[in-house]
This record gives structure tokens, sequence and C-alpha cells, in this order.
């Protein structure tokens, strides 16, 4: 009787290792804070978990800038906001169809991306 061990993958040492995210805190902050101060909202109530219409929409927003201007993954952002990455990624692709319904959105949105603009340099320009 001939016995073989049993086959088994080699494990992948690479997947397994955390890999280790620079993020940039003062990018986070002012983009944070131009939209607090756009919407007119505490800071500290947006990253709360409520769920009223503004603060929602300020979060979101944030989460739409950080995702698409400066290039953050969305599991950058979520630790930020208190928030799985799944659900900073519903923010980010939801947002462009509030900015369709919500016409002061489009608005709210270029204010605070002139702001953002004029303070850091930016990978991606609208």
């Amino acid at each position: 009787m001939i016995t073989q061990k049993p086959r088994s993958r080699p494990q992948r040492v690479s997947l397994l290792t955390q890999r280790r995210v620079e993020i940039v805190m003062d990018i986070y902050n002012d983009v944070v804070n131009a939209v607090a101060r756009e919407y007119g909202v505490p800071v500290a109530k947006m990253m709360s978990k409520r769920r009223n219409f503004e603060l929602v929409m300020a979060r979101n927003m944030a989460c739409y800038i950080l995702h698409t201007t400066f290039k953050q993954k969305a599991s950058q952002i979520g630790p930020f906001f208190f928030r799985d990455r799944t659900t900073i990624l519903h923010a980010v692709n939801n947002f462009p169809k509030d900015i369709e319904q919500v016409p002061f959105l489009k608005e709210t949105y270029d204010l605070v991306m002139s702001r953002i603009i004029n303070t850091h340099s930016v990978y991606a320009l609208k």
C-alpha cells in the first residue's frame, strides 16, 4: 500500500502580511473642514453616526473628494470617518447621482473644490 501526503497549497506570505499605507492627515482635515464650513455643520457631528440629510451629504462629499481628487482608497478613508470601506464606496458611487437630483449640491461642491484647490496641489482637477 502506497501512502501519499495530502496536497496543500503553499502559503502566500505576501498576501497575508499587512501593507502599511501612508495617510496624509493634513489633506483629510482640510477637506473635512472645508466641507463642514460650507455646510455649516460642526466637524464632530459630521464624523458621528447621525444620518441627517445635511450630515450625510457633507460626509459623502468629503469621501467623494478624497477618493476622486486625492486618489485615496476606500480602505484608507473609512477609518477616518469610522466607517467600513463599502460604506465609503457607496458614498463615492452615489454622490454624482445626488448632485444631479439636488441642484445646490453642485454649487456647494464647486465652492469646496475651489477652496481645496487653492490650498493643495491636486492630482485631478474636476
